[in-house]
């Protein structure tokens, strides 16, 4: 993915796995903070915080990465539209969630 907007950066964890799930808890421990110190030295207030996981979610790069992508106006950064967004009703157990 190219930068998307100015200050757009990479947090990439020194442990090589290809998705988040195969990265053990203590590598990750220090991605949310670094990501929202990142965020935070941009100067924008709004930001983007993107992880993909596997090519049907478009992960091009095989190994584990965060973008944090600043969102200076509603046409810099990444752009959601609602008819980009499919949307479907889908239930889980409230049992099945809780064992999560």
């Amino acid at each position: 993915m190219p930068p998307m907007a100015e200050g757009h950066t990479l947090v990439v964890p020194k442990y090589h796995a290809t998705k988040l799930d195969e990265v053990p808890d203590q590598y990750l421990a220090d991605i949310l903070p670094l990501s929202k110190r990142v965020a935070l030295s941009t100067g924008y207030p709004d930001y983007n915080l993107l992880q993909n996981n596997g090519k049907k979610a478009f992960q091009h790069v095989p190994h584990v990465h965060f973008h944090v992508i600043p969102k200076p106006s509603p046409e810099d950064g990444m752009i959601f539209r609602e008819e980009d967004f499919v949307t479907r009703k889908v239930e889980r157990p409230k049992e099945e969630l809780i064992k999560v």
